[in-house]
């Protein structure tokens, strides 16, 4: 209100009221020019003599000439930038178009394909994407904040809408920037990107070189997708977080909570591996997998895991791949000195700010950029010096991938349901590469596990009418 009344809101009013009386008067005005005043001569009198004497008869005929130049500059203009944006490719990708939860989901045909915009880029084009958690809690709004601001970094994103889902995938790289130097077009590649970067399920990813790694030999696009982001979140919680490898690891009691979430099956190989006494929470149906994958002691979640967990010995480190709620919880079972890690948080405080603390945190996340990039949030264990790790695990053996099934682009909503289900073990994949089959599949499942150092793979193909 002070605004409002305030001596420059005054004045506007104040102008625009003499407008109105200006624009009355002059259509009184107009009313009364004779109907039989038809000539241009007498036309432009009437407006001279009404309007004063600094309109003259050259200044008109100027004036003219000028807009209607100008409207021909304007149309033309239009019509080539209406032309250069109908050439712009378009693309299928999986998105969200808002944060309403799974409803939200969708699977678009007309998404703007990205383009390299920097020398160091690459355009990747997907084979396999996989489904991840994190992309079910970003139909919610999950880390919207952050997406938003750091979105202005990116000369691929239009706008806040729509999303486009996908943490990890695999493919080839189609093209390549000038100063692209350890790639060239043709090269199959894996990555993972933080939950604020752009998603992985489309047709076509641009991605920087520094974010990418050569995926692993021998083994097929959809089954390489379903390591990266998994992957590099229990490298770090293992890592970076549980200060844990080969010689550390050796004796320590761990517990992984939902052993059989994507993460966590990756957690008990590595820990296995590294000479860990590994027990695993898991559903009935996927004990027989959490053993195959190395875990020497298997509780079933459906039964009362609390009872069943305080029947055993305390554990050095639980690794909590539920999410915040269950952190809290899991700290009743560690030792004296034992801590949790939880891998993935439920929610992220900056989603919660109001107008006043966002306000703040935006300028916070400018500054941060301007000095240290963009490129820091969450992605620091998400580069090709994990992946290359990984890739090694992959080609001798001590890693293997669990995929549970398979499902086309058109089928996403059915994919995101199942990821979500407790009936889920190990990673959802979605193919985006064409296959040569006689018959339209539904959707392909299959639990890939280590057993006795084989793997086995169980086929179920679901048919389409």
């Amino acid at each position: 209100m002070d605004v409002w009344s305030g001596p420059r809101c005054v004045q506007i009013q104040e102008n625009i009221r003499y407008a109105w009386r200006w624009l009355l008067e002059f259509s009184q005005e107009v009313r009364r020019f004779s109907l039989d005043v038809l000539n241009l001569q007498q036309i432009c009198s009437q407006l001279t003599r009404y309007m004063g004497d600094e309109m003259y008869r050259t200044s008109m005929y100027f004036g003219c000439a000028g807009f209607v130049l100008g409207g021909i500059v304007g149309i033309t203009v239009g019509l080539s930038w209406q032309r250069k944006q109908l050439n712009i490719p378009r693309m299928k990708a999986i998105v969200c178009n808002s944060y309403r939860g799974s409803d939200a989901l969708m699977m678009i045909d007309d998404v703007p394909a990205p383009v390299i915009t920097m020398l160091d880029e690459v355009l990747v084009q997907v084979k396999a994407a996989s489904v991840d958690l994190v992309d079910i809690k970003i139909c919610s709004g999950y880390g919207r904040v952050l997406r938003k601001q750091l979105s202005q970094y990116s000369n691929n994103m239009g706008g806040e809408f729509p999303i486009v889902l996908g943490r990890d995938c695999a493919g080839i790289i189609v093209e390549i920037g000038q100063k692209v130097n350890k790639f060239e077009i043709g090269d199959e590649v894996w990555f993972a990107v933080p939950y604020w970067m752009p998603g992985t399920m489309a047709e076509y990813v641009v991605i920087k070189e520094s974010h990418i790694a050569r995926k692993p030999k021998g083994i097929g696009f959809e089954i390489a997708t379903s390591i990266p982001y998994a992957g590099s979140v229990a490298w770090d919680a293992l890592v970076n977080r549980a200060r844990l490898d080969s010689l550390t690891a050796h004796g320590q009691r761990i517990l992984v909570h939902m052993g059989c979430s994507p993460v966590g099956c990756i957690l008990i190989q590595l820990a296995r591996l590294w000479g860990a006494h590994v027990t695993a929470t898991a559903s009935l149906r996927a004990i027989p997998v959490a053993q195959a994958l190395g875990a020497h002691d298997v509780v079933c979640g459906e039964a009362d895991v609390r009872k069943q967990l305080e029947m055993r010995e305390r554990f050095d480190i639980i690794f909590n791949t539920e999410g915040s709620v269950a952190h809290e919880p899991c700290l009743k079972f560690c030792k004296p000195g034992g801590f949790v890690i939880t891998t993935e948080r439920s929610k992220i405080p900056s989603d919660t700010y109001g107008f006043f603390f966002g306000a703040i945190y935006a300028f916070w996340i400018r500054i941060r950029c301007l000095i240290q990039g963009p490129t820091l949030w969450g992605s620091e264990s998400m580069g090709p010096a994990v992946l290359d790790q990984l890739a090694k695990l992959l080609e001798d053996g001590s890693l293997q991938p669990v995929v549970d099934k398979i499902f086309t682009p058109q089928d996403a909503e059915l994919a995101f349901q199942h990821a979500d289900s407790s009936e889920a073990i190990g990673k959802t994949i979605i193919r985006f590469r064409v296959v040569d089959t006689a018959v339209k599949l539904g959707g392909v499942h299959f639990t890939t596990a280590l057993c006795l150092k084989v793997t086995i793979v169980k086929y179920e193909t679901e048919y389409s009418t």
